[in-house]
């Protein structure tokens, strides 16, 4: 709480107001902003497969601050940091963080535009910190979300990405992030660490659009290599407030680990001052040989005021194997 003080009161202490230029014909100062969020999510989860949980009320909490600095009005310096706690029934929620109150940097990057191209670079890149391509429009506010192979997110480190727009819609990207260089003492594409590299491309419409996704991870830290490939379409009828996503990713992991495939259908509508959400996505691990699951969520988000949000929803997962998850929860985000 002192430290969330002294963010408030004393930013110059911290470096985080933007300094004069020192030519008065400067077109641009260099600026600093500092923005965060923290979420609470309280939440009761009945597990239909074991008797553990049985109707236990939950609560977790999620923190994270973003400082981007631009230097000349086109590029941008990122420093995110997160905390939180995480874990048990809760702990797949779309907000949840683990950290046990220690705060962390979870990213580190600094991109620049060079012609039609924006380039990313850093020593703490996520692997879908550079994806041009949408393949899902689906508001990803609640429990489920696409593409959970090819942009699953987790894998970060050294990586350097380039993206490319033009004016027709047309966009496409490729990365490369070495999870093993994450560790200083891991030398970048080394024989001993993970290496992940994402190509997107796609196209983004008025109302419409849609991409596909391919992923690699080499397995060279003595971990299952992969390949993915998915891809994904949405849209927005003009006849009425609603936004529909569908998705479909695979992955192929070397060895004998098992072939999975997740599809994905998601709606946001407007009802109200809010937006209402539905999802459901079904996985299939070896073609249905082993452990499917399906999932079915749908939240409402309310904006109380330009900085406080509530989403209540309910939220089911099943399996083939009996084992069945119901939860209701309510999560509110504080924006500043």
């Amino acid at each position: 709480m002192k430290l969330f003080s002294r963010l408030l009161v004393a930013p110059a202490a911290l470096g985080l107001m933007a300094p004069v230029a020192a030519n008065a014909d400067s077109a641009f100062s260099s600026t600093t902003t500092l923005s965060g969020s923290a979420v609470f999510t309280v939440g009761s989860v009945a597990d239909g497969g074991t008797a553990d949980n049985q109707e236990e009320l939950y609560m977790q909490y999620a923190y994270g601050l973003d400082i981007n600095t631009s230097f000349t009005g086109e590029d941008l310096f990122t420093a995110g940091i997160i905390t939180g706690n995480a874990s048990g029934p809760l702990a797949n929620m779309d907000s949840a963080e683990t950290g046990g109150g220690t705060l962390s940097v979870s990213s580190l990057y600094y991109a620049f535009p060079v012609g039609d191209l924006s380039v990313t670079a850093g020593p703490l890149v996520d692997q879908d910190d550079v994806v041009a391509a949408t393949t899902s429009a689906y508001s990803d506010a609640f429990r489920l979300g696409s593409m959970p192979y090819s942009l699953a997110g987790s894998e970060t480190g050294p990586g350097l990405g380039v993206a490319y727009s033009n004016d027709n819609g047309v966009v496409a990207s490729v990365s490369f992030v070495s999870v093993g260089g994450n560790d200083s003492t891991v030398g970048i594409g080394a024989d001993n660490g993970d290496d992940v590299s994402t190509f997107t491309l796609g196209y983004n419409g008025d109302g419409f659009g849609g991409g596909l996704v391919i992923a690699s991870n080499d397995g060279e830290a003595g971990t299952t290599g992969y390949d993915t490939f998915g891809g994904g379409i949405y849209y927005t009828p003009e006849s009425i407030p609603a936004t529909i996503s569908i998705a479909y990713d695979t992955k192929d992991p070397e060895g004998t680990a098992k072939d999975e495939t997740d599809l994905f259908i998601g709606i946001d509508y407007e009802v109200g001052p809010g937006t209402l959400s539905a999802a459901y996505n079904e996985t299939d691990v070896d073609g249905g040989s082993d452990k499917d699951v399906t999932g079915f969520e749908v939240s409402y988000t309310y904006a109380v005021n330009d900085s406080v949000t509530i989403t209540p929803g309910f939220f089911t997962v099943e399996d083939n194997t009996g084992d069945d998850d119901s939860g209701v929860v309510v999560e509110t985000v504080f924006s500043f």
